[in-house]
């Protein structure tokens, strides 16, 4: 790691970044993408502030789809490619303008997201000389002329005008007045389902586009063949009627509440749509190089029709890909040496909440706690008692001291010396890996684990009574994973969340990964003192990863304690104590609590 602490390191900004949005945010290994309720973030270690910026960027985005996107109507919407494509950038646009609002910094970020795509060429804008696909040329449009008209996104200007240029020297004028017409109610979609219905209409129009190119190439062949118009059938009035059938079937879909679908749009059962009867045309590619502009005369309706019919029956090959994907894969293609493998920020998962379990614990900490509590105050105010000193000088007198004048003494004069109060931020790690489930001793059926969470609750309850200490608890692994599950939160309060209380044993070790997530939790805490301590039995699954994420707390300010639940772990940590039961907790800390919660 490039820096070896913890300032402005890459996961403990993408988790402050992630309480800040409301979303779970995981870092580690080289890889970025979204589950739908999470984002994960590559373990970016380089000093390329470009590429923490694309991060940063992603995060944003992707954080806006977790609060904003309604994923069931969003996957329901995938019924064909060009369906999903418009839908998505209407989408991602929606969701952009709505994280502004609580958190207008996102426009910043993002923008710097496009400032940098634009600037290495990132974007793949196509030209008519490119002769592009008519879905490329629609959904570039879009892309660019709504990100800068409605998010503002000043570095795609020349890139929206192009685009637009090249929209109406491709389609139909009638068809790009009423697009526009269309895009004026895209500041307006406050949720997945408007955005699905306004593609639907886009989608309406397109058809009804075609359609007129249709008939007007209809009406030409017979002024130029007034005998070949008698009475025949035209196959493509069918294929018309099918096309009109399906898109009415598809609109009416989705202003309904839609039975659930798989999410590979390959595999989904409704297959009506604009582009369906359409699939075994011709995909387009070039259809626009003899094209000479909408407002040409002698434009051909059949060329037309043609350049619509292949735009409704585009496949994923002939779309562009999304923006944002660009992006996931950019952050995933940087070279190895940009990745710190000792990074790994893990999930906080929620827990299970059991009331009689939670409150036999609490019930069991109470009575503990007070005496710690005890203790620990009587400690404090000790350390803080203001012994007044007398000198020459000074605004208050000590009439006590008068005599001392007529000895020649004038240290009459009284002060009183100011003594640290506790300002202190401590998080508990509480190991709960399969190990933990041995019993304390052959006598007893108290496990490890019961002793590590009741020692966590009484600790937290006695610091919570003392001002300037702002307790934590993590319960570490959740189930068979490195993720943890935070049971109090620093500024919470112990008995209103007792429920959350449980000695639950299961998986490894992954001590490192729980530091990391304690370390970001502190570092975002108001108190100047910064603690963590580790209630554990022994070895972490991964002995290097763990001094090393010790080592860059420390170099941060941040002090370690282990806490050995019937074993010495001094081999891990330089200040640590052990205990085999609850009450030598209490003459354990008492030993170590003011280096632990005074400052020096």
């Amino acid at each position: 790691m490039n820096n070896q602490d913890l300032n402005n390191a890459f996961p403990i900004v993408a988790a402050a970044l992630g309480n800040k949005f409301g979303v779970k945010v995981s870092v580690g290994g080289d890889d970025a993408y979204t589950t739908g309720d999470r984002i994960h973030l590559p373990a970016l270690d380089t000093e390329d502030n470009n590429i923490k910026d694309i991060a940063w960027g992603y995060l944003a985005h992707e954080a806006a789809h977790v609060r904003f996107t309604d994923f069931g109507e969003f996957r329901n919407a995938a019924t064909n490619p060009l369906r999903k494509n418009i839908v998505n950038i209407l989408e991602d646009i929606r969701i952009e303008k709505s994280m502004q609002d609580p958190y207008p910094g996102t426009k910043r970020t993002t923008e710097k997201v496009v400032e940098y795509l634009v600037k290495t060429g990132g974007f793949g804008f196509v030209t008519k000389d490119q002769d592009p696909h008519p879905a490329k040329v629609l959904s570039q449009f879009m892309l660019f002329r709504l990100r800068h008209d409605i998010l503002g996104q000043k570095a795609l200007a020349s890139f929206a005008d192009s685009a637009e240029s090249l929209l109406e020297e491709t389609f139909p004028t009638g068809a790009v007045t009423r697009l526009f017409g269309l895009l004026s109610d895209v500041p307006h979609l406050n949720e997945t389902r408007d955005c699905v219905r306004l593609a639907d209409q886009i989608l309406r129009m397109i058809q009804e586009e075609q359609e007129k190119a249709e008939e007007e190439a209809r009406h030409q062949q017979s002024q130029q063949s007034p005998s070949s118009a008698g009475g025949q059938s035209d196959p493509s009035d069918d294929a018309t009627d099918d096309q009109s059938d399906d898109l009415s079937s598809d609109t009416d879909d989705s202003q309904q509440n839609q039975q659930s679908q798989p999410d590979n749009a390959n595999g989904q059962s409704d297959t009506s749509d604009p582009a369906d009867d359409n699939s075994d045309q011709q995909s387009g590619q070039g259809a626009t190089s003899s094209h000479s502009g909408a407002d040409d005369p002698s434009q051909d309706a059949e060329q037309l029709a043609q350049i619509l019919s292949s735009l409704l029956s585009a496949s994923q090959d002939d779309l562009p890909d999304d923006l944002f994907e660009a992006v996931q894969e950019l952050l995933g293609n940087q070279p190895r040496n940009s990745y710190d493998s000792d990074i790994h920020l893990p999930l906080a998962m929620e827990s299970a909440r059991n009331p009689s379990i939670g409150n036999a614990i609490l019930n069991r900490a109470l009575s503990e706690s007070g005496k710690i509590r005890a203790s620990l105050q009587g400690l404090i105010q000790s350390s803080r008692y203001e012994r007044p000193i007398n000198k020459r000088s000074g605004n208050r007198i000590d009439g006590r001291k008068l005599v001392r004048l007529s000895q020649g003494d004038s240290r009459v004069f009284e002060r009183r010396t100011h003594k640290q109060a506790p300002n202190t931020a401590l998080h508990l790690l509480v190991d709960a890996s399969g190990s933990m489930n041995r019993c304390i001793s052959l006598n007893s059926s108290i496990t490890l684990a019961d002793l590590a969470m009741d020692s966590a609750v009484a600790l937290a309850l006695a610091l919570e009574g003392i001002s300037g200490v702002n307790p934590a608890i993590t319960r570490f692994p959740h189930e068979d994973t490195d993720n943890v599950t935070p049971l109090l939160k620093h500024g919470q309060k112990v008995r209103p969340n007792a429920a959350v209380f449980s000695a639950i044993t299961n998986g490894g070790t992954p001590l490192h990964t729980a530091i990391w997530y304690a370390a970001a939790s502190v570092m975002a805490t108001k108190e100047d003192r910064k603690v963590i301590m580790v209630l554990t039995d022994g070895e972490p699954d991964d002995f290097d990863a763990t001094k090393s994420v010790i080592r860059r707390c420390q170099a941060t300010g941040i002090e370690l304690v282990g806490v050995g639940i019937c074993i010495d772990i001094r081999h891990l940590f330089d200040h640590s104590i052990c205990i085999n039961n609850v009450s030598d907790l209490r003459s354990e800390l008492f030993r170590i609590s003011k280096d632990l919660l005074l400052a020096a």
